[in-house]
């Protein structure tokens, strides 16, 4: 035995020490001419052949520098540079050393050396993707190109995250066009005129804060080659087709882009299911409130798959985005959208809800809806970024309008029609002023304030609930009218650095918030042949008003020292709530003193090792959605009151994030750890009559909590373009539920998993391939499981570069979903042939060649199951062309 554990130990230390004498410690010291350190210069080494970049780092604030290689160059070169910083090159030996530096100041002599370009390169903040290094010939738009990036993910839906986080901002040659609407970008700018994807990691917009607020967001700047800037350009897209009905995708884009001003335009139209809408959204727009409808009608809920694969179209988009740089530090900029669409959806759905005990209760519908969407956004904005003041403010309106009508087939036909308007107005305001001297004292005033009102109505014919709207007997059609206001105020004052202790700053903040909901509602009847009147009761209709103000102080304490920050925000505040109404309602009031604290914790260790962490302890208190005492008509099914008792929850939720990158060899990973726990004083309870839902607040103290684990891991090859990205998770949560008079404890777990690769097999051959699993199951306290589902999907596409540039593509989508015993799979298929001839570009798209009819898929929700079969778009056939037009 003593024998083995010698062997073992031999065989370690031999791999240790092999480990130790491959990698070689290159150290020094980097000293101006007056012998003062230099700290925050480039070091990088590279190979004498070519130059290419095999490593690099920054010195510190003493000029040290360590940097490591493992490779077999004989010799290197050893290069220093920085901001009015003369390179310096020395060629070196490959083995362990020092070596200093003594620099002089002045211009960078860019012809001592030629550095060739790695595809990803970096400074201390910035991550550089060369694009050029990443695009093939299938790539038309920067979004195809952002997907192939390591460490950068695009969404179905648009969104960019870098490490599984969403960026904050995106800029085009650092300038912020688009305030969050990016996929106008994406979608539109040609691969072939950016230059460099950036990524700023930490990234403090503001300069007048960036030393006294740190920041572990991410944001994204294109760079644009030099041929891109201070000329017009206008494309155009022509597409029509088949699906045994006339199919047309119409567009044309315009874009100028300069140091002192921008322009973006478009306008697309298509009835292909292209998703324009997600195009025009914004991504980090923090003003934008979404208020959930009180009423609303029952409709085929879409799969989460890429929606041109369901969606019934008929869809006209228009936006038009400017930026004008008044001087170096001030801009002016102006976002204009419009929509408007069709949309037609049907499916067959199966909800099964569990209930005390063993029993379920199952609903079988086959629904059909049909939408007309209007919108209109914009805002105008005045943004001035300079060293001790700051400026940004926006006014921003919205309008949306919907007009959907839709039919149940259930036992007997259930016909819907739902009138949605939505009008908002918003302004922001954030002011920033700072001294040059005195510790750089200062004021930071934030402002936000929204209107936000929406008018609609619900009608169901036949009426429903009729033991209550109409003594039991059965009725024509029943109608519910809504309106509900709402004003929020949410304003802060903060005294920058009002004391400093070393490393330790102390900020003083006053707060003060103002929120104001009024609703107005009335369920309406009408008999056959007989137009809408209001049912008289004080029980079917509402008429409520509810305020409630916050104001307080806060102390915001940061500690910053080199590579570590801490921030602890201590805001405590006086809140007050009042409630009155109907006469149904009697008057309510509520007051109570607040502590919300919150830390972030940001720690770059080195060069390549970063911890992030959040936590914060939360009130929160019920609005006018759940504090109306008369009864609403949710939908067909649901008919809901609730007790206006002012209730409090309370609860914390934190998360703690592991990162490493090497930018050198193309690695990303990270791994992190979520937890969130709520405590609250009231229940709503769900009450079945038959396959009637009736809703009511009940009194009784719960609790619940959530617990995930996410692990990523990107890691790209210079041989054949190679990248594979690996993501798992695993997630638990308990969430009590009372149904039937009964709590039920409901305990939910689930497992995903994803893996991503594309690899250019040859010049001509490139294949990827995504593969995605995820598996839930549920339980109950009382021991009752309920049958695992598990969703496996993969997708692969190969294309081929034939000679005369000619592409050939072929995708395929499989798709397996297992509930217990039940297996449901099937496959999509879609190929293609592109050719580019001078500056047009032709392509010929036969989509879902297989003809599949329906998607199908199933997942839980809370103490609900759903399975549903929901109606893709058929096989079609489509001729594109696209061209440059200027």
């Amino acid at each position: 035995m003593k024998k083995i554990v010698v062997i073992v130990l031999l065989i370690i230390l031999a791999g240790i020490s092999q480990i130790t004498f491959s990698q070689v410690v290159i150290s020094g010291m980097i000293v101006n001419t007056l012998k003062q350190p230099v700290g925050e210069a480039s070091v990088m080494l590279m190979k004498p052949s070519d130059s290419t970049v095999v490593a690099y780092n920054f010195s510190n604030s003493d000029g040290r520098f360590t940097i490591q290689y493992n490779g077999k160059e004989k010799e290197l070169l050893l290069s220093v540079y920085g901001f009015n910083i003369v390179r310096q090159v020395k060629r070196i030996e490959n083995r362990n050393q020092t070596v200093d530096f003594i620099i002089h100041e002045g211009a960078i002599d860019l012809k001592e050396v030629t550095v060739k370009s790695p595809k990803i390169w970096g400074t201390r903040d910035t991550i550089n993707y060369s694009v050029g290094a990443f695009r093939d010939s299938t790539d038309v738009v920067i979004a195809d190109v952002l997907k192939k990036l390591p460490g950068i993910e695009v969404k179905e839906d648009g969104r960019i995250e870098y490490q599984g986080k969403a960026i904050s901002n995106f800029y085009i040659e650092n300038m912020d066009m688009l305030h969050g609407r990016y996929g106008i970008a994406t979608n539109n700018m040609a691969a072939t005129g950016i230059a460099t994807v950036q990524v700023f990691e930490n990234h403090q917009p503001i300069k007048v804060l960036r030393d006294a607020a740190f920041s572990n967001d991410a944001a994204i700047n294109l760079k644009l080659k030099e041929g891109a800037k201070r000329i017009y350009s206008f494309v155009a897209t022509l597409e029509a087709g088949t699906d045994n009905r006339f199919l047309w995708n119409n567009g044309i884009t315009g874009m100028y882009f300069s140091k002192t001003r921008q322009h973006l335009a478009s306008f697309k139209t298509n009835n292909t299911g292209n998703d324009l809408e997600s195009e025009l959204r914004s991504f980090t727009n923090e003003s934008s409130v979404t208020q959930i409808p009180l009423s609303y009608m029952v409709m085929p809920s879409p799969p989460d798959i890429n929606k041109t694969r369901y969606n019934f179209n008929d869809s006209r988009a228009g936006t038009f985005n400017t930026l004008k740089k008044l001087n170096n530090d001030c801009e002016l900029t102006f976002n204009l959208v419009g929509l408007q669409e069709t949309d037609d959806r049907n499916s067959l759905t199966r909800t099964t809800y569990i209930l005390p005990g063993t029993d379920t209760l199952t609903i079988s519908e086959r629904m059909a809806s049909f939408t007309k969407k209007h919108k209109l956004e914009g805002d105008v904005g005045i943004f001035r970024n300079a060293d001790y003041s700051y400026l940004n403010t926006q006014l921003q309106f919205s309008g949306n309008w919907e007009k959907t009508t839709g039919t149940i087939l259930e036992n007997n036909s259930v016909n819907q029609s739902y009138d949605y308007k939505s009008l908002s107005l918003a302004n922001m305001l954030h002011w920033i002023r700072r001294q040059k001297e005195n510790n750089q004292k200062g004021i930071e005033l934030n402002s936000r304030t929204m209107f936000q009102s929406q008018p609609y109505q619900l009608q169901v014919t036949p009426g429903v609930f009729a033991e209550i709207l109409n003594d039991s007997l059965p009725y024509q059609s029943v109608a519910q009218d809504v309106v509900l206001n709402t004003f929020e105020t949410h304003n802060s004052l903060m005294f920058l650095s009002s004391i400093v202790w070393k490393y330790v700053h102390f900020h003083p903040v006053f707060l003060f918030s103002l929120e104001h909901q009024t609703l107005n509602t009335h369920i309406l009847k009408s008999g056959k042949g007989e137009s809408f009147s209001r049912i008289n009761g004080d029980s079917l209709s509402n008429n409520q008003d509810w305020l409630r103000s916050k104001a307080g102080v806060s102390l915001d304490v940061s500690y910053r020292r080199r590579d570590l920050n801490i921030g602890l925000s201590t805001p405590t505040q006086f809140q007050y709530i009042t409630l009155s109404g109907s006469s149904m309602l009697k008057h309510s009031q509520s007051k109570k003193l607040l502590f919300q604290p919150s830390l972030q914790l940001l720690y770059n260790i080195g060069r390549k090792w970063t911890v992030t962490g959040t936590w914060f302890y939360y009130n929160q208190n019920p609005d006018l959605h759940t504090l109306y005492s008369g009864f609403i008509v949710q939908n067909y099914r649901t008919l809901s009151r609730y007790e206006n008792k002012l209730t409090n929850s309370h609860g914390n939720t934190g998360s703690l994030k592991l990162l490493y990158k090497e930018i050198m060899k193309f690695l990303f990973t990270s791994i992190e750890f979520s937890y969130s726990q709520y405590n609250n004083e009231v229940m709503y309870a769900q009450q079945f009559e038959g396959s009637v839902l009736k809703t009511t607040l009940i009194e009784i103290d719960n609790s619940g909590d959530f617990l995930s684990v996410t692990g990523r891991v990107s890691k790209g090859f210079d041989w054949k373009k190679l990248l594979f990205t690996i993501e798992g998770s695993w997630n638990r949560g308990n969430t009590p539920q009372l149904r039937q008079g009964t709590l039920i404890e409901y305990v939910n777990k689930g497992v995903n998993a994803n893996i991503t690769v594309s690899v250019a097999a040859t010049e001509s051959i490139l294949l990827s391939n995504k593969c995605s699993w995820g598996q839930v199951t549920g339980s109950t306290g009382t021991g009752v499981s309920l049958p695992s589902i598990s969703n496996l999907e993969n997708k692969a596409s190969l294309d081929i570069t034939l000679p005369a540039d000619i592409i050939l593509t072929t995708a395929i989508e499989y798709y397996d979903s297992r509930t217990g015993s039940v297996i449901q799979n099937f496959c999509l298929i879609d190929a293609g042939i592109t050719h580019t001839w001078k500056r047009v570009r032709f392509s010929l798209n036969w989509t879902n060649m297989l003809n599949t009819k329906n998607y199908v898929y199933s997942y839980y929700s809370n103490l609900n199951s759903y399975y549903s079969e929901y109606t893709i778009r058929p096989s079609a056939v489509m001729l594109k062309t696209q061209f440059k037009l200027y």
